[in-house]
């Protein structure tokens, strides 16, 4: 459901992975021992008390393009913001097409979860665009009209530009890969979206994926909220370098806190909490 060897094989194939494939051990300061953390559920490294030593790291196999996206956001914004705290304000094209890339592994995810998740038809918010990229298949598949809302307009961007050569019509066929009846851009930090319902009324579905929102207030906005989280802990860990080194809001420490009394359902290598308003079927 999500190609975990690809991103396993675009992190081994940065150059500093390569060299700390090259040291017996080594004992990193507190600062960046995310860094180390990440690495090591790769298997390069084993993490033994507060020193890591080499691991026996999977061979590196075929670089495909979602490898190739990984190995360079790893190398420009994963280790930049873990080794020195340093975010991505300006992104070259490169990067830009690396984390539009990025998001490509998360394909066959997102169509089964909107096949398997989701009823045809209402307005949905998509609380955060990267790195999920929750869009076309909930206007193809699910009939959706969509609102997306991310932070940072030249992430967005990346979306707005193949959306806008996706037709529209006035109702959607029923049809899979039927063309979608609405969609809109939106960009404003995920902690004030209150002004989405303001501007779109409430809507019936919000999704987040891997971002860090007020749910409690987000299901004020929503008759129900989709929160999607990774279970897998290299996934995991990059989406929360790649966020932070982006300037992105990240889920917090506590998030699950706030999903306790959530369904839960799991879907491949990921937890999937659903909170419904009352009444909602």
């Amino acid at each position: 459901m999500i190609p975990r060897e690809d991103i396993i094989t675009g992190i081994l194939a940065t150059p500093l992975v390569a060299l700390l494939q090259e040291i017996d051990e080594v004992k990193p300061s507190p600062r960046v021992r995310p860094l180390f953390d990440l690495i090591s559920e790769t298997g390069v490294l084993q993490k033994k008390g507060d020193k890591y030593k080499r691991g026996q790291a999977p061979p590196v196999g075929e670089v495909s393009p979602i490898a190739e996206a990984v190995a360079e956001l790893f190398q420009h914004i994963v280790f930049p913001y873990l080794a020195a705290g340093r975010q991505a304000v300006r992104l070259s094209r490169e990067l830009q097409r690396a984390l539009y890339v990025y998001t490509s592994a998360y394909q066959a995810f997102r169509i089964t979860a909107v096949q398997e998740l989701l009823k045809f038809g209402g307005l949905t918010l998509v609380a955060g665009w990267f790195p999920c990229a929750f869009s076309s298949e909930l206007m193809s598949i699910a009939g959706r009209d969509v609102v997306i809302v991310e932070e940072r307009e030249d992430i967005l961007t990346l979306e707005m530009d193949r959306l806008s050569l996706i037709p529209l019509a006035p109702s959607p066929p029923g049809q899979e890969l039927a063309a979608a009846s609405f969609y809109a851009f939106e960009i404003t930090r995920l902690d004030d979206l209150e002004q989405m319902a303001e501007k779109y009324g409430k809507f019936d579905t919000a999704i987040v994926c891997n971002r860090g929102v007020n749910v409690t207030r987000l299901g004020g906005l929503a008759n129900e909220v989709y929160y999607i989280m990774p279970k897998d802990k290299v996934i995991f860990q990059l989406n929360d370098a790649l966020l932070r080194g982006l300037g992105l809001t990240a889920p917090a420490q506590d998030a699950d806190k706030a999903l306790r009394k959530a369904e839960r359902e799991e879907l491949g290598p990921f937890e999937i909490y659903i909170l419904r308003s009352a009444g909602t079927a």
